[in-house]
């Protein structure tokens, strides 16, 4: 029998002919097995449609390969002249077609641009109100983003994340998209989102109906497992759900080609529905990978996390996947045959040396790695190495909220290591906070002076911590330039980087018994208004004898 990722793919009228009966041919030979009980793949000359029977009925359009119409019991859900699903900001043409399955109760869309190396699949069944989609993406995009986004009716649809609803706001923060509100509140589209690891379906709800985003599988996105990107977004005229399959925004890896997906789009009641196993496409869709022809990898985990859940997560080329550390095991399963990194991390910080292991199909692969936190300061700490500014003034509202909202506390301010971490801001910028001035005590001077480390999570425009005390300050060698994601970080809800540590030796002669002042700035040679000056944030600052 032949396996999914086999199967070629239409790619114009004369081949979809020549192909039409092998894949007649395969259907009958496989029963209800591969690809159950199909119909040739058919050029979409018109719209095709599909109803289920039990509330969701899609259109794609024939010509552009847009979901322009979703229904659910009978009401139309798209918003007025947007298209209810598509691959960014759709497509003026594609190449359509369709199979049917089972007598007709299922259907598999395809939609190809060869264009720019993208195809849409769309899968539905009879008594099952959810459309699946998967996306294969064959060559690097320009622009550089993969999303899947449904606008739909905000007017149906009232409940969503009220962080990012930009309806009726009255002013431009930054970019076209963060605004505010007159109370000073602000609101985005990129305060909707959750970390991959703990990812959840998303989506919007109201006056009986609820439109939801399955994720599902999330293994050829990019970015890790704590990356986050846009979700939910009512503009006020359309509410706009996002898959995010890759994206510019704070992402630390290229871009991941093959088949994305696949994920879901279904429609409820209202609730939101729960997670679910799609492993039964891998008979529907060209280039998904069956259990069976998968691999895991499984071990053990140790080391030092100081309470910190660990993760262990992989990443190569063939995808990205993690598993949590528990009693000091972790299993991680439905691995795509290939070579990867392993990383274990403590919280979001990765701790100890990583380690190459090669995943094949039908075998378990075993692995064992160990790596602690950082060592805590003995002369003194604020926050934890944890790679998040977790514990900082503010972190607890930078996931849905801009810098410059009325409801952050302030930035600026004299802070006093006795006062601990809440009293200290997350992040430091150019034109807003810097220098920070930190005061702390010591009862005697180390013989060989001090060490500080400063550990940040991510920067802006080259933004990296200098220090001064007393007469003394740090030579820029110490402060060597971040890499550059080329990308806002804070002002768009996230802290997600690259976790980095400054390591700052002060002589015993800038140092004194009693009460010292650390000056911390931020040194760049970039510049930048306000909280879009160049920056950073910090995970934690440790002070020891050297």
């Amino acid at each position: 029998m032949s396996h999914p990722q086999h199967r070629r793919r239409p790619a114009s009228r004369t081949r979809r002919r020549a192909l039409a009966g092998g894949i007649a041919t395969a259907a009958v030979l496989a029963g209800a097995g591969l690809f159950g009980v199909g119909q040739p793949w058919a050029n979409a000359a018109a719209n095709v449609s599909f109803d289920t029977g039990t509330g969701l009925a899609f259109t794609v359009n024939g010509t552009n390969g847009n979901v322009t119409s979703l229904k659910h019991n009978g009401t139309e859900l798209a918003a007025s002249g947007q298209a209810a699903g598509q691959f960014q900001s759709g497509w003026s043409s594609a190449t359509v077609t369709s199979q049917t399955f089972n007598s007709g109760n299922s259907i598999l869309v395809s939609a190809a641009n060869p264009g720019i190396g993208v195809t849409m699949y769309y899968f539905a069944r009879k008594n099952d109100n959810t459309l699946y989609i998967a996306t294969d993406i064959t060559k690097a995009l320009n622009p550089g983003e993969a999303r899947f986004i449904s606008r739909l009716k905000s007017s149906l649809l009232t409940t969503s994340p009220t962080a990012a609803k930009t309806g009726g706001t009255t002013a431009t923060v930054e970019g076209s998209d963060v605004f505010s509100f007159t109370d000073g509140r602000t609101a985005s589209k990129f305060y909707s989102s959750q970390r991959l690891i703990a990812q959840q379906p998303f989506g919007a709800s109201g006056n009986g109906h609820g439109a939801y985003v399955i994720p599902a599988y999330t293994d050829m996105t990019s970015g890790g497992p704590f990356f986050r990107d846009i979700e939910v977004n009512d503009t006020g005229s359309a509410v706009n759900i996002t898959h995010y399959m890759f994206s510019g925004h704070q992402q630390t890896e290229p871009l991941r080609l093959g088949l994305h997906g696949p994920y879901a789009l279904a429609l409820t009641d209202g609730p939101a529905p729960a997670a679910r196993s799609m492993d039964f496409l891998a008979a529907f869709l060209p280039g998904m990978l069956s259990n069976a022809q998968r691999g895991g990898v499984s071990g053990t985990a140790g080391g030092t996390w100081n309470g910190l859940r660990a993760t262990v997560g992989l990443a190569g080329p063939n995808g990205q996947y993690w598993g949590q550390v528990k009693a000091g095991q972790f299993v991680i399963g439905h691995v795509k045959p290939g070579t990867y990194t392993a990383t274990l991390y403590a919280g979001e910080l990765a701790v100890g040396a990583t380690k190459t292991i090669t995943v094949t199909a039908g075998a378990t692969t075993q692995l064992a790695l160990t790596g602690s936190v950082p060592t805590a300061g003995t002369l003194f700490q604020l926050g934890t190495f944890d790679g998040t500014p977790a514990g900082f003034r503010n972190a607890d509202r930078i996931e849905t909220m801009h810098p410059s909202d009325s409801r952050m506390s302030s930035w600026t301010g004299t802070h006093n290591v006795s006062a601990g971490a809440a009293t200290f801001p997350m992040a430091e910028f150019k034109a807003v906070n810097s220098p920070i001035a930190l005061t702390f005590t010591l009862s005697a001077v180390p013989t060989n002076g001090a060490r500080l480390r400063v550990a940040t999570t991510s920067s802006f425009a080259g933004g990296r911590p200098a220090v001064t005390i007393g007469n003394w300050t740090s030579p820029t060698s110490a402060s060597p330039a971040p890499t550059n994601l080329n990308s806002r970080n804070i002002t768009r809800g996230t802290w997600r980087g690259l976790n980095t540590t400054s390591t700052f030796t002060i002589p015993a002669s800038a140092l004194k018994a009693g009460t010292n002042t650390l000056s911390l700035s931020v040194l760049s040679g970039s510049s930048g208004t306000t909280f879009l000056s160049p920056n950073f944030i910090f995970d934690a600052l440790a002070l020891d004898p050297a």
